[in-house]
């Protein structure tokens, strides 16, 4: 029997609701070289016996285990299929009847390409649409691959997945971010501008809150800085510019924000990174030169007033410090900005951009948080929004607005008094941890919130 090109799985867990129409949907494609394998990772509802009504189906193998998560069961699939190409469906998402055959054809029809998704529908417990999520076009509306396909209705080259590892058993969430990163260091992914499969958004779907998976991708990407770009770790020089005169406060760097200076919690997490090479407070003020000093590891250059004045570029600060630093025959490859506005900017952000720079290779890193409201704009007839379709979310037409608290760029990009990058990599910061103090309700209300909150030390 000749193998079929394309290996379809499903993977179950409690899902007897909706399982037989993910396996219909297979059933139905208008593709018909597949095999389909189901695995029931250990169900306790009906799942079971919904699937005996597929027993002697010769293009169907059912799987049962016990429980033992997705990452387990994407490698039994991995080991189990025949197929040239693989894709995933989760037993509560089901595929448009021509997914398989548009997705199939990319591959066939480009051997450098070893993965292909497409866009695609959210639906809610119903099957009813509530969102169209449109993906920007690999290699003409993005050349930065910086975000992740979605993990199912992927389709993907089978001997590239085994040549990358397969999945890392060892996570429980973020497995297919894991995945994107190895993925794209060796091999070349494209999409399809086509919603080809039907997300369902319910109560038991797999979710955690931003804060922590912010942080599973923060510690996957170091993980695999230090597998994968071993002695490729830039020197990053962090500068942190104050002032003694502020809009906000006189003397704003030294003042007490919940029973320390304000300054102080940069100075501390700058401190605590693994991947600053030097960290320098530069300032006109002698009083802050006197307490930065008082901190083993930091140096301090004092500036004139007048490239202190409000402002006064930033570029002007760094390429005095850049001056001074040369004198000591001291030359970084990058140049990290931390402002003392963003005192809930924690160490594993910084490391968390630094590693971003060398994953991606941009010119610089910015830190931002993404803008969930509603834009308008002020036209000739008065407010117009911003994006004409309010209801569907696309990744082109995704805001995110700059935090304040990370700013880095490449040495080489700093050209002429300005910083110039073609390229700008991005971390995403948990909207709490990215507040910053523009105003004395900010200083307040940061006072109170980190009084709450769990203390730097």
């Amino acid at each position: 029997m000749t193998a079929p090109k394309v290996t379809v799985y499903i993977t179950a867990y409690n899902y007897g609701k909706y399982i037989e129409e993910a396996v219909q949907s297979v059933l139905n494609q208008t593709y018909d070289d597949w095999e389909l394998i189901i695995i029931d990772d250990g169900s306790q509802d009906n799942t079971k016996e919904i699937l005996k009504k597929y027993h002697g189906n010769d293009r169907i193998e059912i799987i049962f285990q016990d429980n033992r998560g997705l990452t387990y069961t994407n490698n039994v699939a991995l080991k189990k299929s025949q197929g040239e190409y693989i894709i995933r469906l989760d037993a509560d998402d089901y595929l448009d009847e021509n997914a398989l055959l548009v997705m199939a054809n990319v591959l066939d029809n480009d051997d450098d390409l070893s993965l292909v998704y497409p866009d695609y529908y959210e639906v809610d417990e119903e099957g009813e649409i509530l969102n169209i999520f449109r993906r920007k076009k690999i290699g003409t509306e993005v050349k930065l691959l910086d975000l992740p396909a979605h993990g199912a209705c992927t389709m993907i080259r089978k001997s590239s997945l085994i040549e990358i590892g397969g999945y890392n058993e060892k996570l429980t969430r973020q497995d297919g971010y894991d995945f994107w990163l190895r993925f794209i260091d060796k091999y070349k992914p494209s999409n399809v501008n086509l919603p080809l499969f039907y997300y369902r958004k319910h109560g038991a779907s797999l979710t955690c809150n931003m804060t922590k998976l912010l942080q599973t991708r923060q510690q996957l990407k170091r993980d695999f800085v230090k597998r994968h770009r071993k002695g490729k770790i830039p020197k990053v020089l962090a500068i942190i510019p104050a002032v003694k005169k502020s809009a906000v406060y006189p003397e704003i760097a030294l003042k007490e924000l919940a029973g320390q200076p304000l300054i102080s919690y940069t100075i501390k997490e700058a401190l605590k990174s693994e991947l600053l090479d030097r960290i320098v407070v530069t300032t006109d003020d002698k009083n802050i030169i006197d307490y930065a000093s008082s901190f083993e590891g930091i140096t301090t250059i004092k500036r004139s007033g007048k490239i202190s004045i409000p402002h006064t570029s930033i570029i002007t600060t760094v390429e005095y410090v850049l001056e001074k630093l040369k004198n000591e025959n001291y030359h970084p490859d990058a140049i990290m900005l931390l402002y003392i506005k963003a005192p809930m900017r924690r160490a594993e952000h910084i490391d968390k951009a630094i590693d971003t720079l060398i994953i991606h290779d941009t010119d610089s890193v910015v830190s931002v948080t993404e803008e969930k409201s509603f834009f308008y704009y002020h036209d000739e007839y008065g407010m117009k929004p911003l994006f004409e379709e309010r209801l569907l979310k696309k990744e082109r037409e995704a805001l995110f607005r700059e935090n304040g608290a990370i700013f880095l760029y490449k040495q080489e990009s700093i050209k002429d008094g300005k910083f110039i990058c073609k390229s700008t990599g991005h971390i995403v910061i948990a909207e709490e941890e990215s507040l910053q103090i523009n105003s004395e309700f900010e200083f307040w209300m940061l006072e109170n919130i980190i009084k709450e909150y769990p203390k730097q030390s």
